[in-house]
């Protein structure tokens, strides 16, 4: 039989809780790819941009500002699925 907490105003399942959680069972958040798709997109902005007119100090110092923690956060993703391969 399932723990059940009861609120005033709201009645878990604890059973269902699992199912609202952001993370799988591999500890990695399921909207990591949202981030790489930010990276793709940044880099393909900074490539474009650098062929316009519109390029400038400010412009690169923004894209920078965006692509270095997601490269990181890419670079972590990716060190972590490696790992799950490997052990």
């Amino acid at each position: 039989m399932p723990i059940v907490l009861a609120h005033p105003s709201v009645i878990i399942d604890m059973a269902s809780v699992e199912d609202l959680s952001m993370y799988n069972s591999l500890g990695l958040s399921e909207y990591s790819i949202y981030g790489v798709a930010a990276l793709v997109i940044l880099l393909a902005s900074k490539k474009m941009l650098k062929e316009s007119d519109r390029w400038g100090p400010d412009v690169s110092f923004v894209l920078e500002m965006g692509i270095l923690p997601l490269m990181i956060v890419f670079i972590a993703i990716f060190a972590f699925n490696v790992m799950r391969f490997v052990v």
